[in-house]
């Protein structure tokens, strides 16, 4: 399924302030994650539906700038943004309303 930018000019200022306005997001294939804070601008997640505790974190610069160069949002297009993360990335974005 092909994903169009809602908000192709946003700030990043803007995108920052949504994203920390998140307590929760689910990927496009249901995996949920919480969102346990943002340091340094790097969101440090957890996924819900695994059997550990371990955090993963989301440079939101990358990320950010992912959304405004990508045409195309199929999590293979992430890798070179937010390298291992692409499925929560995109989940953050589809939850934030930037694309769908």
């Amino acid at each position: 399924m092909p994903y169009k930018k809602n908000l192709p000019l946003i700030t990043y200022t803007d995108f920052l302030a949504r994203v920390a306005l998140e307590t929760h997001f689910t990927s496009a294939k249901g995996r949920r994650y919480e969102i346990q804070g943002i340091i340094d601008e790097v969101l440090i997640i957890v996924r819900l539906d695994a059997n550990t505790d371990f955090e993963w974190d989301i440079d939101l610069k990358k990320l950010y700038q992912a959304y405004t160069e990508l045409d195309d949002f199929a999590t293979e297009n992430f890798r070179p943004y937010v390298p291992r993360r692409h499925a929560p990335a995109r989940g953050l974005l589809l939850r934030l309303g930037l694309i769908a």
